[in-house]
């Protein structure tokens, strides 16, 4: 028997102990305005896929906007002055819920709140992946030239195993996108795995 058709995954199963990031499936995102990404609708049923293999196991991100340009630090703030139909003060608080689709998933200890791209950067989310200690962390979500890449490039760095659910994470820029999946993620072979979520899936015992 392929070792490969039982553990698809590059360095073997998943347990208990993995956790599933969904990263930033915000309506900020996902509904027309300055930073939809269309195709991170077609990608919903995907991260649901996974959000009920493991219902327990599931984190959740929401970049948090800054409320208005001169609130916000350093190049942030130059960020937000070229974005500033995006500040809270013009967007609202709405927008940053997580899709509906999604939302019901989401208890509200399971979601951390990140002013920046990497959601390590956020002490209630690193103090607590470092309290759970996951064996691995599969992430998904938007955008994976962008949140999703910061969010990899820290877990690689803290040592954690981590996974990209290849047909779970999109972009609002396809050839970004392409990009990372292609040229970016595979420069890290011995430390990121790509798989789609059906490998995942098959590869991951939660219980």
């Amino acid at each position: 028997m392929n070792p490969s058709a039982v553990n698809p995954l590059a360095f073997g199963p998943l347990d208990a102990r993995a956790f599933h990031l969904c990263v930033d499936m915000q309506r900020l995102f996902l509904e027309p305005g300055p930073w939809y990404a269309e195709a991170g609708r077609e990608i919903i049923p995907a991260i649901r896929r996974l959000l009920d293999h493991a219902p327990e196991n599931a984190l959740f991100t929401r970049f948090i906007t800054a409320e208005r340009a001169e609130a916000a630090v350093g190049s942030w703030r130059r960020y937000y002055r070229h974005w500033h139909a995006v500040t809270r003060d013009e967007l609202g608080d709405a927008a940053l819920g997580l899709h509906p689709d999604l939302a019901p998933y989401a208890a509200g200890s399971r979601v951390f709140d990140k002013t920046t791209h990497d959601a390590f950067d956020d002490g209630a989310f690193a103090r607590h992946m470092d309290s759970l200690k996951p064996s691995a962390l599969v992430l998904s979500g938007v955008e994976t030239d962008v949140c999703v890449l910061a969010t990899a490039m820290s877990a690689v760095d803290l040592g954690y195993r981590t996974v990209i659910a290849v047909d779970a994470v999109t972009s609002s820029v396809a050839e970004s996108h392409r990009a990372c999946l292609d040229h970016v993620y595979p420069r890290y072979d011995q430390q990121i795995e790509l798989a789609c979520v059906d490998e995942i899936i098959a590869a991951w015992s939660p219980s």
